[in-house]
């Protein structure tokens, strides 16, 4: 399959469309009082840390272009000013993410071309004039500009940074576990490989956390955990480093699928509804509502700034900050 044209486009004037594109949280919570969408965000910085996941709401937001957001060539920094960027879509939610979570702010924009936005910094990863943002979406590279590419609610947004616009496209692994297992009893977990366009196969040769030897031809292996919760992922050299799949060992009822993830949301006011053992939802300025009584409620609440509404059960632990009203349900 040929190399899309916008992989190459992130250094030189002549390469200019690639990093373009290069603009991005598993999705317990939903949103619905102001048309939020709520979506998968990984941010993976080149030395495969992870710099954000979870779920994250988006909807339009303004950001401020960065001078300094030059890694496209000389002359391609941005104006400064603000600009509006649509929610729905893969820059949409990163700018929201920026708000709750200083792991992936500030961004590093430039709006210096009429053809769209473009992205040099992500936090502490900023691309070198050699190298770009590569954007996946349900684990397909996208061909549009990052302010272009739509986001759907459930979708999967993963962000890596390539650093030498000539290496090829790396794997994207994915690792499959289950949500709970018995401490010191071994488990099965899964690797797949998820080529650029979109192919899948099974990733073998693959390490995982706790694994007792790498994935065989299926993927496969096998892991011991004895934690409380442990938080498993697949690497490999070359690979962008798999999901974290958090398996709980203690209190097996209490841990279902999707738990320790985050919930961020945006800076308008959101409707969050907790509907499983999230570690964490962040809800960000706005006039939000967020109601966690259905599921497992999460350990962790920060409503943010804003005259914010939360509803618990009565018989709760979670710990919650900055609510204004908080009513206790059931």
């Amino acid at each position: 399959m040929p190399a899309p044209t916008f992989r190459v486009l992130s250094a030189a004037p002549a390469l200019l469309c690639a990093c373009l594109l290069a603009l991005t949280f598993t999705a317990p919570a939903e949103a619905g009082k102001k048309k939020s969408t709520a979506a998968d965000l990984r941010v993976v910085d080149p030395a495969n840390h992870t710099l954000t996941e979870g779920t994250q709401l988006t909807g339009p937001v303004k950001v401020r272009t960065d001078r300094k957001a030059d890694c496209f060539g000389p002359g391609t920094g941005g104006s400064g000013d603000r600009v509006t960027v649509p929610g729905s879509t893969a820059l949409g939610q990163l700018a929201n993410a920026g708000i709750v979570d200083g792991a992936v702010s500030p961004l590093g924009i430039t709006d210096a071309f009429d053809f769209g936005l473009g992205i040099c910094r992500i936090g502490s990863a900023v691309a070198p004039a050699t190298g770009y943002w590569y954007l996946k979406v349900n684990h397909e590279a996208s061909f549009s500009g990052a302010d272009q590419t739509k986001i759907q609610r459930g979708d999967d947004v993963l962000w890596y940074l390539i650093e030498d616009f000539n290496d090829p496209v790396p794997v994207e692994l994915e690792l499959s576990a289950p949500a709970t297992a018995r401490p010191g009893e071994p488990f099965a977990v899964k690797a797949t490989a998820w080529a650029d366009d979109g192919d899948r196969s099974p990733a073998a040769g693959v390490t995982v956390t706790g694994a007792d030897a790498p994935t065989d031809a299926e993927g496969v292996t096998t892991v011991t955990v004895t934690n409380r919760t442990t938080v498993l992922r697949a690497t490999q050299p070359g690979a962008i480093a798999s999901n974290g799949e958090a398996v709980c060992t203690e209190a097996l009822r209490d841990c279902p699928a999707g738990y320790a993830t985050t919930v961020g949301g945006t800076r308008r006011g959101d409707e969050i509804t907790g509907g499983k053992a999230s570690e964490r939802i962040l809800a960000g300025p706005g006039r939000d509502e967020v109601d966690v009584r259905k599921g497992n409620a999460p350990d962790r609440i920060n409503c943010g700034p804003g005259k914010d509404r939360l509803i618990v059960p009565r018989k709760s632990s979670s710990r919650y900050r900055s609510c204004e009203r908080v009513k206790l349900r059931g």
